[in-house]
């Protein structure tokens, strides 16, 4: 697997169902990884862009909706971490 295929994957939805299949995704992998990694920090954005940057592609278009999600997530973590200007609960998910 070469790196860029990890750092670089040509996320794609084929229809409205692959885009509300991301949607789902995105709620569900956020919700279930905050109380292990955060949620909106630079760690959770790189440990879940990484996570869905490895399974995009070799796990079919359910797994693909997943990965897809994962990394919109990761984009927002990574976004909401470098424009935030306070710090927030970001371990617990007390804030759901």
């Amino acid at each position: 697997m070469a790196k860029e295929e990890i750092l670089n994957p040509k996320v794609h939805a084929t229809g409205i169902i692959d885009v509300l299949g991301l949607g789902i995704a995105k709620q569900a992998t956020e919700r279930i990884a905050t109380p292990y990694i955060g949620n909106g920090t630079v760690k959770s954005g790189a440990m879940k862009g990484v996570a869905g940057g490895l399974l995009y592609g070799r796990a079919g278009r359910i797994g693909n909706m997943v990965a897809g999600g994962m990394l919109v997530d990761a984009a927002e973590d990574l976004v909401v971490s470098l424009m935030s200007n306070k710090k927030a609960d970001t371990t617990s998910g007390a804030d759901w």
